[in-house]
């Protein structure tokens, strides 16, 4: 049987390299999260969401991944398809 996914994260964290990148990735491993959130929140499916944009499932599931990161149109096309709005904002470092 093989290991669980937080024993081999763990294990890979431990790199200095590999921690480096990980944390790089950050903002988008949560910017995926608050897509996902979005979408379960308004109780749809990706095949849902994918049917509102005119896309498909697939699609949605690689914006959902943010690798590629999403254009700011494919953005508003999510939002709107799980009812919300797209609101990027500047702020100070």
């Amino acid at each position: 049987m093989g290991r669980k996914i937080g024993e081999v994260k763990k294990e890979l964290l431990q790199d200095e390299g590999f921690r480096r990148e990980y944390d790089a990735l950050e903002e988008e491993f949560s910017f995926a999260a608050q897509l996902i959130e979005a979408r379960t929140k308004a109780h749809l499916t990706q095949e849902q969401v994918a049917r509102c944009m005119g896309t498909t499932q697939s699609v949605v599931a690689r914006i959902e991944s943010g690798h590629p990161l999403p254009s700011l149109r494919t953005l508003k096309r999510y939002a709107s398809a799980v009812r919300r709005r797209v609101e990027i904002r500047l702020v100070r470092e």
